[in-house]
């Protein structure tokens, strides 16, 4: 019967079709132990929206930016000049306005935005940095302009924190220097 399986696969690898074998449990060892601890993985999403979270905060951001532009107006008079700079702050701080989603989980951290999607892997992670509004994470092993362009900061507060660092300590299991 060993012959057929074998035979099987190096058909299956001439045609370039994928099969799958599966061993029965006992010629596997403890894979029930694996399993309950695969199980047992940590994952955790947020939407961090500081136009809803923090409402005021995000709001007086917008009032300062509107006061610049009119400022702007005063000393110019020009209009379009005004507008150009009042729209050019909020497209800069675009995530003010827009929701993004972090998903934590075995293949790294997902952020969304706007359908589109980038993940960075626990190996890209050079460090994090928690503050008590939630978690800075700085990209790449090696520090560079383009590690702290690429770093994000997620916002979480109270239980949303402490189940995001619970699920970012258990994947990155001390190998990430953590400042407080």
């Amino acid at each position: 019967m060993e012959k057929d399986t074998d035979h099987d696969v190096e058909q299956a690898a001439q045609q370039g079709d994928t099969q799958t074998f599966i061993q029965p449990i006992s010629e596997r060892g403890s894979s029930i132990d694996s399993t309950s601890a695969l199980a047992h993985r940590p994952e955790f999403s947020i939407r961090c929206w500081p136009l809803q979270s923090q409402w005021k905060r995000t709001t007086a951001i917008l009032v300062s930016y509107l006061a610049g532009g009119i400022l702007v107006h005063q000393f110019s008079a020009e209009v379009l000049v005004s507008i150009l700079i009042t729209l050019t702050l909020m497209l800069v701080s675009w995530r003010l306005w827009v929701p993004i989603w972090y998903r934590v989980g075995p293949s790294g951290i997902i952020h969304s935005v706007w359908g589109y999607q980038r993940q960075l892997g626990w190996a890209h992670i050079r460090r994090i940095r928690q503050d008590e509004r939630g978690v800075l994470v700085f990209y790449d092993r090696e520090p560079s302009l383009h590690s702290i362009l690429q770093s994000f900061y997620i916002l979480a507060d109270g239980e949303n924190l402490e189940s995001l660092l619970t699920a970012m300590d258990y994947y990155l299991a001390g190998r990430v220097k953590k400042n407080s």
